[in-house]
């Protein structure tokens, strides 16, 4: 069976569930690993046919070590505000012919704010700079505040997310 990797970011704990949810999802048609960016290897292995991450929209974008560092400073628990999703996606290897998928954690307020920018759109940049190819567009998920929790429902859309994406990926596999 071909794999997958989530790889996330999670400062509150919402888009670690998240990636869970979406990795559940992914399961019905892909082998999954789920893993914390900070602990993810540069490589990916020769298997992997989808590659997904995420992580939340912090401060208008994808947590920096600065942004890391402040939400430490209101109860995330970070052990090295240096290293996240951004810095894995740097650092990673290229991966040419990976599918990939972007999702990020954000509010739906204030309005003005949501338009600006979101993690995810930063994600997808740095996995089309590595090669992949996106088999989705990035998905968002909603939190009811900075510090969470998810908005009722979201876990749920997040494994439909992820078993869509696994059919899409393995659809000409079969």
């Amino acid at each position: 069976m071909s794999s997958a990797v989530v790889v996330y970011e999670s400062l509150f704990g919402d888009a670690e569930k998240i990636a869970w949810a979406v990795a559940d999802g992914l399961r019905e048609h892909l082998d999954v690993e789920v893993v914390a960016a900070q602990d993810a290897p540069p490589d990916l292995g020769p298997d992997v046919r989808l590659l997904v991450v995420g992580g939340p929209t912090h401060v208008t974008g994808m947590p920096r070590p600065s942004t890391r560092a402040s939400a430490v400073k209101d109860g995330a628990e970070v052990a090295d505000t240096t290293k996240g999703l951004h810095e894995w996606l740097d650092e990673a290897h290229p991966v040419g012919g990976v599918s990939a998928a972007a999702f990020d954690t954000r509010m739906d307020h204030p309005k003005l704010l949501t338009k600006l920018d979101h993690a995810s759109r930063t994600e997808e940049k740095l996995l089309h700079k590595l090669g992949a190819t996106l088999a989705a567009p990035a998905e968002h998920f909603l939190v009811v505040d900075a510090k969470g929790p998810l908005a009722d429902g979201e876990e749920d859309r997040a494994r439909q997310w992820g078993v869509a994406l696994s059919e899409m990926v393995t659809a000409g596999a079969r």
